[in-house]
């Protein structure tokens, strides 16, 4: 599967969002983003998910990382972008909570598999970047 997250920094901190307990990977964390649609781009899927879930226009600013992860029960291949917010007003749509999270706090975070892989990763940059 095929899906895509936005890493939005403000001020040495990511957003970041709970997913409700209703649905897979319930009441853990995640860089927001989703499913890329059939005939969708990815910097184009994840404009129109943040849109959905969180009521933002977003401006991607590149692909900080890509992340494949085999389980035995699904498949992803994660594409991580740095992402601006560029209009809006933040409505949780999809998720339950939010928080602005500095680096040290996103190792404490329990997030989806996927999205903790981005974490060392995030670990080597010297900052995070405010566009």
């Amino acid at each position: 599967m095929m899906v895509t997250a936005a890493l939005i920094s403000l001020q040495g901190r990511l957003f970041v969002a709970q997913r409700p307990p209703w649905k897979k990977f319930g009441l853990l964390w995640e860089f927001p983003g989703g499913k890329v649609e059939p005939g969708e781009g990815l910097e184009q899927s994840l404009v129109r998910e943040i849109k959905e879930e969180l009521c933002l226009d977003i401006r991607v600013r590149g692909l900080f990382r890509k992340i494949s992860l085999q389980e035995p029960d699904f498949a992803i291949d994660l594409h991580a972008y740095w992402c601006v917010i560029c209009g809006g007003t933040l409505r949780l749509i999809e998720h339950i909570a939010f928080m602005w999270a500095n680096l040290s706090e996103l190792k404490q975070i329990d997030f989806t598999q996927a999205d903790r892989l981005l974490i060392p990763f995030l670990e080597s940059l010297p900052g995070f970047p405010d566009f």
